[in-house]
């Protein structure tokens, strides 16, 4: 055929594509015959997320101690100095006030320090016998392999007629117990806390290494000081208090040893809980 009546009858005249297009047809339908489709294949699922680890620690706790009868309430995290501080007995010139320690904005509030600060709300507005446990961020100038500058405190307390170191002791043995499902070995040590009196530390032994020890908590029976802030008669009524750090539960119960990683959303490292 002469070229150019071939040219001709084809639109635009262009061989090139025409016969390009034929070939990837012909290579298209030559894989149809070949290839074949496993409709029993499993598909592709996408990743799904799940609740931080912290979040786990801090459910499981609260759950615990719901099923002890306690009460879960809420407090601000931008609190009053008054609050924070001097309705909990800190001395005016209590290191913990400096500026190297906390976060101060204007007018006298501050990024709350600790969840104690709860104690005070609930004892202004409610009547003994309470139960009750708060959880959430608070803020300090400290940063460390064991300490975050923001991290999450859960504060509980009890007030009640003759409640003593006992009922803490107790009470904390058997959130302990709940906590890890297994016998925990625990100790107690003298400690000072301005709003506790007496006060103590509690230790519980590091599931890496025996015989090595961590502190989990701070604890003590509620001074009389910060009863009679909060209009409560320390004459009729006492109390127990206990505040510990849920990022270093965390780190107990999963084996942590370094804080800054559940801060540092690593995924590689957040995909294992």
């Amino acid at each position: 055929m002469d070229l150019h009546v071939a040219q001709r009858r084809l639109p635009g005249g262009d061989l090139f594509e025409h016969r390009r297009t034929e070939l990837e047809d012909a290579a298209i339908n030559a894989r149809l015959e070949t290839e074949r489709v496993d409709v029993t294949l499993p598909g592709t699922t996408a990743p799904r997320g799940h609740l931080h680890p912290v979040v786990q620690v801090q459910r499981d706790v609260e759950r615990i101690f719901r099923t002890m009868g306690f009460k879960v309430t809420e407090s601000p995290e931008i609190e009053s100095e008054w609050v924070n501080f001097e309705a909990l007995n800190f001395p005016p010139n209590h290191p913990a006030r400096d500026m190297q320690d906390t976060f101060f904005t204007e007018r006298g509030f501050l990024l709350r320090t600790h969840t104690s600060g709860n104690q005070i709300r609930t004892m202004m507005n409610s009547e003994p016998p309470l139960a009750v446990i708060s959880s959430g961020k608070v803020y300090r100038c400290d940063s460390d392999a064991t300490h975050s500058p923001m991290f999450f405190q859960m504060e509980g307390y009890v007030v009640g007629r003759d409640i003593s170191m006992a009922h803490l002791k107790g009470t904390l043995q058997e959130f302990l117990t709940g906590l890890f499902g297994r016998k925990v070995k625990s100790r107690f040590r003298p400690s000072f806390f301005p709003f506790t009196e007496p006060s103590a530390e509690m230790d519980i032994e590091t599931p890496w290494a025996e015989g090595q020890w961590m502190e989990i908590l701070g604890c003590g029976m509620i001074h009389p000081n910060v009863l009679r802030n909060c209009g409560i008669d320390p004459e009729k009524w006492s109390g127990f208090a206990f505040g510990m750090g849920l990022d270093r539960v965390a780190m107990l119960r999963y084996g942590i040893t370094n804080i800054r990683l559940l801060f540092e959303n690593d995924l590689r490292f957040l995909s294992q809980f």
